[in-house]
């Protein structure tokens, strides 16, 4: 193929609401900069030289029209991330192209495939033709290059569609010392202001676009839920451009940014990065930079999340997991003692004072990891409300392919169990009709688009499904503000009374809201949150019937 007619289209597909803000804004889009990694990359070491499209960032348009788009700019490498929300549709994208393009190439990527591990993924995906899995750029480089120019050497990092079966190319952590110190925002900046114009083009403004920007890849740990680096090596490469020039081009672009690294803060760069964005941080623009993933082990947490709320006003998250030395250990999640932790929280609470740090404060935990049971779960509240934390976020466990915990291994020694959730992710008028039944529900959600389908745990040795029912009705009970201004409040004697009415409470609902479910979860093979009931069928997971309880109010 002749490299001037090579034409690259990458679909992000990102998770994205049209729903405004009552100050008109959308929500908030955080943008992936893989596809410019990608180029960056081949602008470096490719032979060839094609013609990289402006990427889709939404799915705004069926996929009649994209594929209609994909055909009117003569697309004929079609690039797709697949991740947990876009793989179904992905595929389909993928599937539709080589009906109407038979000589185009796609190219799958992202943590939600498996075609590395999986010999039979293109007889049941013929229409994808490579398949990038760990490092994509020199893998994205090599197959440009082969379709521009017919030649090849060694490639690395490519599951390849050879008659429907799978050739396994080699796996290679990518160590090019001139690719990791090149910016590719620095090197492209006329590219990348195209794709914001895009954006604003859409409808959206600023405030709404937050570019996620990488500034060490990897993880050198190995938490049993995590599919970081696909689960493929524990090695970690930190990027040597300068990052004084990268933030000051993000400040002019004013948008804000985030870290995507697995532990920012683990080296004394990261902290030198964060004090620089604040330095250069005007309130009147949009530019701003937020820490969300902390270093695990290190005891320098409170700086970014004391930065995050008193410059930009957001909230603080411990992402603790779980309080219990048991519980993190069978989710191999490496963390400071909870004693540590302790002495983290103090500094914050001594900088921002009690209310204002009750008001500002969450927890974030796991919900469904081998080992966490009712009674650990009661032992991570008495923890996290005897230290004032004003709030809780609850995360039921999500099966993430590439994990640990695929491990069959894993999976059978802790007993664990998976099932199909069918979440619910447009808007209001998207929802089926008001079904007459539970059973009816289950069936519209079957063949409505607008659910989207992720294995969740169902059960585990430790606990079963009323179990993880009860602990995520314990957490929405326990923000009620009735509970926290007119119980807690009072007294830290309190907090054990309170936390053992309300797990009995939302025990005994779970019990009636699964009996309510079961026929149906065992006719259909998944399971619809109740929180995806729009009419509240007959028992609500939420609190509205477990706020009667004058016995605790009155005490």
């Amino acid at each position: 193929m002749n490299t001037k007619e090579i034409r690259i289209k990458f679909l992000a597909n990102a998770p994205h609401s049209d729903d405004l803000t009552p100050g008109g804004s959308r929500q908030l889009l955080v943008i992936n900069p893989a596809y410019w990694m990608m180029k960056t990359y081949h602008d470096i070491h490719g032979k060839s030289k094609p013609q990289w499209l402006i990427q889709d960032f939404i799915p705004d348009k069926n996929v009649t029209q994209t594929i209609n788009d994909l055909l009117k700019n003569k697309v004929n490498i079609l690039i797709l991330p697949c991740f947990v929300w876009n793989i179904d549709l992905q595929m389909e994208i993928a599937k539709a192209f080589k009906e109407r393009v038979p000589t185009g190439k796609v190219l799958a990527g992202g943590p939600q495939l498996q075609a590395h591990k999986d010999p039979k993924f293109f007889k049941k995906h013929p229409y994808v033709d490579f398949v990038g899995y760990g490092d994509g750029e020199k893998s994205v480089s090599n197959i440009i290059d082969y379709i521009a120019t017919g030649e090849r050497g060694p490639w690395v990092n490519t599951v390849e569609n050879v008659g429907g079966y799978a050739k396994l190319w080699p796996f290679e952590v990518l160590r090019d010392e001139k690719y990791w110190s090149t910016s590719p925002y620095l090197t492209q900046k006329d590219f990348i202001r195209e794709h914001i114009k895009s954006l604003k083009d859409k409808g959206y403004m600023n405030k709404d676009i937050m570019l996620a920007v990488e500034f060490a890849r990897g993880c050198m740990y190995s938490c049993a839920y995590c599919d970081w680096s696909s689960n493929l090596t524990n090695k970690v490469t930190r990027r040597k451009a300068p990052y004084q020039l990268e933030l000051d081009f993000f400040k002019e672009l004013d948008i804000s940014i985030r870290e995507t690294d697995a532990n920012f803060g683990q080296w004394k760069q990261d902290i030198e990065i964060f004090d620089y964005a604040t330095s250069i941080y005007d309130p009147e623009k949009n530019f701003k930079f937020l820490v969300w993933n902390t270093a695990k082990l290190k005891q320098n947490a409170d700086h970014f999340l004391i930065g995050n709320h008193e410059t930009h006003g957001k909230q603080i998250v411990f992402t603790f997991e779980d309080t219990e030395k048991v519980c993190l250990e069978a989710m191999q999640r490496p963390s400071l003692p909870w004693e540590k932790q302790q002495e983290m929280i103090a500094k914050i609470k001594h900088r921002l004072g009690d209310e204002r740090f009750h008001r500002a404060t969450v927890a974030e935990l796991m919900v469904g990891t081998p080992k966490q049971s009712i009674e650990t779960f009661k032992e991570n509240f008495r923890k996290i409300l005897g230290e004032g934390i004003g709030g809780t976020i609850l995360n039921h466990w999500a099966l993430l392919p590439n994990s640990p915990a695929a491990d069959p291994e894993y999976i059978k020694k802790h007993g664990i169990e998976f099932i199909e959730h069918k979440t619910f992710s447009g808007k209001d008028d998207e929802r089926p009709t008001t079904p007459f039944s539970i059973e009816q529900l289950y069936s519209d959600a079957k063949q409505n688009p607008h659910f989207l389908s992720a294995n969740f745990v169902y059960k585990t040795n430790d606990m079963d499904y009323t179990d993880i029912m009860t602990v995520l009705m314990v957490g929405f009970v326990l923000q009620e503000p009735l509970i926290k201004e007119k119980i807690l409040s009072k007294s830290k004697t309190n907090i054990d009374r309170v936390i053992e009415w309300a797990f009995k409470r939302c025990a005994k609902n779970a019990k009636e809201v699964y009996s309510q479910h079961k026929d149906c979860i065992e006719k259909f093979g998944y399971i619809i949150p109740i929180t995806d009931d729009p009419e509240g069928i007959q028992t609500s997971w939420t609190t509205g019937s477990l706020l009667k309880f004058p016995e605790m109010v009155d005490a």
